[in-house]
Order: structure tokens, then C-alpha cells, then sequence
């Protein structure tokens, strides 16, 4: 077993939150850690709290009881009792309202941690791991974001024989993709739209780097899935699937397992605590036939294809 460098278990990285005993993201039972911190705004994201890369406030409205005790703590005063929560502008997400809130209407979303304090975290779960192939899987917000950090978060999960995953958008500078992957038995890479426009439409950024990481990654990477958020009106068509499997079917060298992701509302509430208007109101979720149909174009090009996480 490689010796632990003890700088890189120092090193600190901006999370929001660990999840254990996780089914998704990778085999078997997996510990998720999720970054804090991405370069897309994708208008269906069912982790909206992901994107900052700072800490923030959530406000369960119907908890509060009015009880007045944050508004004496929080370094804006009676500002607060005026614009909480509609203007959050000033919020520096200093958390002092959520240590006094008795109704635990507040919440602080995002904390500095050490590698170290997650491997401890990981670690608990060593025999499942064991006994189910699982391992640890970093995701986010966007992992390549914070590339020292869970660089050395997966190697030190390596050093201990325990699997490791990253799910990425791939929206990073070429040496950062390398860097991280030298750490990572499987990467799951989110490709949301093959039309660069639409690409930047709704996720703010266009496609091309993220191709050509695609196509880097499927060369270097020791194993990788490609993953499709299936939105409604956005890369359902028929289309854009057939452009899916044609990219990875010419350019992704290896890559032949597809993990459908049928669109959810869960960033619908979430985003509501956090102040903000949620972009995708209208949208339905998709029919059984409609995910049925997606994964029926993408097998007819001979990809292995799984329908959720």
C-alpha cells in the first residue's frame, strides 16, 4: 500500500454534503461526496445548491415560526426582517441564523473539509464496500472544479483498496481532466446536448470542450459511461439521441454503456430555498414510453444502455 502524503490529507475542499449507503452513482453500495461549486448553470439542475462555490442559506418557509432570533445574529440586523427571504444579495452565508434557529428552518449548505475528514467518513463503510464492489463517488457541483482536492481525496481512497468514481460535466481544462483521472477506476461523464447552441441555451456554456474532454477521457480513463439527462423539450428528441450514439459509437474510444437519467423536479423545492426562481416550471416529466423510446434508439447503435443512476 503507497504511503499517504500528509499535505494531501490537509488539503481542503468545499463540499455540501456526504451521502452514505448510496445505490446510484456507480456499484454497489457507494459513499457520494458532493462538490460544491460548478461552470454550468443547467436550467433543470436537481442540485442548484451545487453551483456557488459558496456557502448558503436554506429557507424552509413553512418551518419558520417567526420567533425573530436571526434577525438579531445576522450581521445584516433588521435587514433581514425586511428582504429575507426575496433578496438574498447580501447573504454571505455565515451561517449565525442557522445556529439559533430553533425550528431548524435555516439550514447552511456548504463547509470547508479536509481530505482526511471525508476518508474518515468513507472509511465506515470499508466491509459494504467489500461486499458489494461498491467504493466512493465524488460528484457535485462539478469535482473537476476543485481538482487538488479530490485528487487527493481518490488517491487516498485507492491507498485503502476502496473503489473510486467521479461524475463530471467535463467543462475543464484538458490537464485537469488528466490530473483527476490518474485517481479514478470509473468516470461518469454527463454529455447533455450535441448541438452547441442548445448546449449554451440552457447550461449556459457551449459543448465544444466538452467533446473534445469526452473524446480524451474515453482514450485514458479506466473505465467510463457516458450519461444523458433525458429533459423534456431540450435532448429528447430523436435527433439529438442519434447524434448521441454516433459521437460515442465513432469517437469515444471503448466507451459503449449509456446510463439514461429521466428529468425529475427535485431542484424545483430546492431552488425555492435558496431565494430563487426555478427556470423550468412548465416542464412534465417524461412518459415511460417517451424513456423507452431514447433507450431503444441508443441500443439500436449497439450501446449497453441503463435507465437511472
Amino acid at each position: 500500500m503507497a504511503k499517504k502524503n500528509d499535505n494531501d490529507l490537509k488539503t481542503n475542499g468545499m463540499i455540501f454534503d456526504i451521502q452514505r449507503f448510496s445505490l446510484h452513482d456507480g456499484p454497489g453500495i457507494r459513499t457520494l461526496v458532493f462538490m460544491k461549486g460548478c461552470p454550468l448553470r443547467c436550467q433543470w439542475c436537481s442540485n442548484p445548491e451545487s453551483q456557488s462555490f459558496d456557502p448558503e442559506i436554506f429557507f424552509y418557509e413553512d418551518k419558520c415560526i417567526g420567533c425573530g432570533e436571526c434577525v438579531k445574529v445576522c450581521p445584516l440586523g433588521e435587514t433581514l426582517r425586511d428582504n429575507w427571504p426575496v433578496d438574498r444579495t447580501e447573504c454571505s452565508g455565515c451561517g449565525s441564523c442557522v445556529s439559533v434557529c430553533y425550528a431548524q428552518a435555516r439550514t447552511l449548505v456548504g463547509r470547508s473539509v479536509g481530505v482526511k475528514d471525508v476518508l474518515d467518513v468513507v472509511l465506515r463503510d470499508r466491509v459494504f464496500y467489500e461486499e458489494s464492489g461498491g467504493g466512493v463517488t465524488v460528484g457535485g457541483g462539478e469535482p473537476l472544479e476543485q481538482p487538488d482536492f479530490v485528487a487527493a481525496l481518490l488517491q487516498s481512497c485507492r491507498d485503502e483498496n476502496v473503489h473510486t468514481a467521479i461524475e463530471t460535466c467535463g467543462f475543464a481544462r484538458r490537464e485537469v481532466l488528466e490530473k483527476v483521472l490518474q485517481h479514478t477506476d470509473l468516470l461518469l461523464f454527463d454529455l447533455k446536448h450535441m448541438d452547441t447552441e442548445t448546449h449554451k441555451r440552457y447550461t449556459g456554456v457551449g459543448n465544444e470542450r466538452i467533446l473534445k474532454n469526452a473524446e480524451l477521457a474515453s482514450k485514458i480513463a479506466k473505465e467510463m459511461v457516458v450519461r444523458l439527462p433525458l429533459i423534456p423539450d431540450v435532448n429528447s428528441s430523436q435527433e439529438n439521441i442519434e447524434g448521441l450514439a454516433r459521437f460515442i459509437t465513432t469517437h469515444l474510444h471503448r466507451v459503449r454503456k449509456v446510463d439514461v437519467l429521466p428529468y425529475h423536479t427535485m431542484g424545483a423545492s430546492k431552488i425555492m430555498r435558496l431565494g430563487k426562481k426555478y427556470p423550468m416550471n412548465d416542464l412534465e416529466t417524461l412518459k415511460k414510453s417517451e424513456i423507452e423510446r431514447a433507450k431503444t434508439v441508443l441500443e439500436s447503435y449497439g450501446l449497453e444502455v441503463k435507465v437511472g443512476g
